[in-house]
């Protein structure tokens, strides 16, 4: 095994394990909400809308179904479980699509309009759910046409989209370090800016994942 190789090998462990580590601290905040509280966690921010029959439902789907996607998109990149079981991967592939466009993203949508951080957070929101809401269409699309290459690229930027709820909280932890020597970088900028980062930084990495896949053919 080359050195390359090696170092390949422990970047893909790495980043695994912050993966693994990031899922298991969501899975924790969303069961943290139940049973009910409206004064647990984020809710004690929203008490404006917590008691809107709307966003309480919205936000109470999200929440449960958000593990549900991280996990089953995860599957559709492995390489053991595309290969070795194909079934699976086809079955964690439908539920991943179906739970995206059924439930995460249409809830994801009410609560964008009661976005904390104004209007600027708002519209990100917004732009956030229907491109991800387009790219698993587009995604599901390519899919039953049997175009493998552009249903992997859909996927790509579907699931860099769905792993914004984890580039959320981890610009947040990053730009509150900065906040005691920045001066304006107060919290509502901070979540308006994490709110953007989140997902503008990811759907960047993963056009430069498809463009590096494919140069490789």
């Amino acid at each position: 095994m080359t050195h390359l190789k090696i170092y390949y090998n422990i970047i893909i462990f790495v980043l695994l394990g912050i993966f693994i580590w990031l899922c298991a601290l969501m899975i924790k905040i969303c069961l943290s909400y139940f049973p009910w509280s409206d004064t647990q966690g984020f809710l004690a921010l929203k008490q404006d809308v917590v008691h809107f029959l709307p966003w309480q439902i919205a936000f109470k789907i999200h929440v449960v179904f958000s593990s549900f996607i991280l996990l089953a998109g995860f599957t559709q990149f492995w390489p053991v479980v595309r290969q070795r079981f194909p079934v699976w991967h086809r079955r964690l592939g439908w539920l991943y699509i179906l739970t995206v466009l059924g439930f995460a993203a249409p809830s994801g949508l009410v609560m964008a309009f009661y976005a904390a951080g104004g209007l600027v957070t708002q519209v990100c929101f917004i732009i956030l759910g229907l491109l991800w809401m387009a790219s698993t269409l587009l995604a599901l699309q390519y899919a039953v046409q049997k175009n493998w290459s552009q249903h992997r690229n859909w996927m790509i930027r579907s699931f860099a989209l769905s792993l914004s709820a984890l580039s959320l909280r981890s610009w947040k932890l990053i730009l509150y370090q900065f906040a005691p020597y920045v001066d304006g970088l107060t919290p509502k900028l901070i979540y308006q800016l994490e709110a953007w980062l989140g997902w503008v930084i990811n759907l960047l990495i993963a056009e430069l994942i498809i463009y590096y896949l494919s140069r490789k053919k």
